[in-house]
């Protein structure tokens, strides 16, 4: 996955800028401090070049970013010098739980499709599991996937071309008959050159039904589905599957 990332990482911004829609969802489930006071501790985990990470510490949020990719964290790191407090790791999400002490957080956020780049199931639930232990006392769990109920079901092989002036994004799914992953495939095209960044990652397409045993599992008392970062329902046609768990 770090491979990967970092090929893109000079463009990282413009491929997946920050969503505001997505900084006021955490902010609002997390709760927003009152004014002067010690905002809540909370982990971005997946952080990338830190757009999430830094709006939240601009809201007076604590923030700790992670990401396994070094190029990203540099960027990120570059970013934070305005924000004291704010700081950004290496570090596979795997390490994250022995890297911390228990309950060190009062949320963990992993958006942007991060937690089915690990390898398998069972390193998903082992993470998940893990997370709670990294919670405070009803600490919360935001999650963000893509919804792969819709894309196995609707047989959906294309997402949707990102693309600017400066760079087109296009991205492909390949389903290998009797496995468990889906392989993402992906063209950068960087105008005017033009220079062509191709690349191949295997993931691990989560069902709904599955996130939510993993969950209860791990411990979650109660969890709710979002299908958009504005609070819609997560319905058939959602293409994001958006998770708000409590510990």
């Amino acid at each position: 996955m770090s491979g990967f990332y970092q090929s893109i990482a000079a463009w990282y911004d413009r491929i997946f800028p920050v969503d505001p829609e997505a900084v006021s969802f955490a902010a609002r489930r997390i709760g927003l401090p009152a004014a002067g006071a010690s905002g809540p501790s909370v982990l971005d985990a997946g952080c990338g070049t830190g757009g999430l990470a830094l709006a939240l510490a601009g809201k007076g949020f604590r923030v700790t970013g992670i990401d396994s990719d070094a190029e990203m964290v540099r960027l990120a790191t570059e970013k934070c010098r305005a924000l004291p407090g704010t700081r950004f790791e290496i570090m596979d999400l795997r390490d994250a739980p022995s890297r911390f002490f228990s309950a060190s957080f009062s949320a963990v956020v992993c958006f942007g499709n991060t937690l089915v780049h690990l390898a398998s199931r069972e390193e998903i639930s082992g993470f998940i599991r893990k997370v709670r232990g990294m919670l405070k006392k009803d600490g919360l769990f935001l999650c963000q996937i893509l919804n792969y109920d819709r894309i196995l079901d609707q047989g959906l092989t294309v997402l949707p071309t990102l693309e600017d002036e400066k760079i087109r994004f296009e991205r492909t799914y390949r389903h290998e008959a009797g496995s468990e992953r889906l392989w993402f495939r992906t063209v950068l095209t960087v105008k005017p050159g033009p220079r062509v960044i191709e690349n191949s990652v295997p993931l691990i397409p989560l069902r709904r039904g599955e996130l939510a045993g993993m969950l209860e599992g791990g411990g979650f008392r109660t969890v709710e589905w979002f299908g958009d970062f504005k609070g819609g329902p997560l319905t058939d046609a959602s293409l994001p599957m958006i998770v708000a768990a409590s510990a």
